[in-house]
């Protein structure tokens, strides 16, 4: 196995240096609830891993257009409480009218937040090995995907469409 990028210090000028670049992320509701022991610990399976959720991380979700019948059924991810804490605040639109499938993870516990942090980005050009926080074991991360370092310099990966949707990318 290659070298394997792990969460570590990062200045900014050593990661302009590796390519990345700061990008602000877009204002989107985002529903979330601290995980219960005694639904923990809680596997999340995406394509390329799979992440483990232990007790008192946070459970984001993307309430999306739909009601969809079960909480599992929403887009999800893992963010360990510390982290959340840094980078989520509270949902702070005026007015603001929860629509239906908003309702459904009120009702469920959620609360709504959004992602105040921006992170340092790079799409890659060849494979990366890298051990995100969440995960037991290092993954791969194929080229056109996105590595991502966080506030602590922990590294993740995320789809390119995914990136877009919730990234402000700006012409240069």
């Amino acid at each position: 196995m290659q070298n394997i990028l792990k969460q570590r210090e990062w200045t900014d000028e050593e990661l302009v240096s590796a390519g990345f670049h700061y990008y602000q992320r877009k204002k989107q509701l985002v529903m979330a609830a601290r995980l219960p022991s005694d639904l923990a610990p809680l596997e999340i399976h995406y394509p390329l891993e799979t992440v483990i959720a232990d007790a008192g991380d946070v459970i984001c979700f993307d309430p999306g257009d739909t009601v969809r019948h079960t909480l599992i059924d929403y887009d999800h991810w893992s963010v360990k409480y510390p982290i959340f804490v840094r980078t989520y605040r509270n949902w702070d639109e005026v007015a603001w009218m929860p629509p239906p499938q908003v309702d459904f993870l009120l009702e469920r516990g959620c609360k709504p937040y959004y992602k105040s942090q921006g992170a340092w980005s790079k799409q890659l050009t060849e494979a990366m090995w890298i051990q995100s926080v969440e995960s037991p074991d290092p993954i791969e991360v194929p080229p056109g995907m996105w590595l991502m370092i966080g506030t602590k310099g922990e590294p993740w990966h995320v789809e390119d469409d995914k990136f877009r949707e919730r990234y402000i990318i700006e012409d240069n």
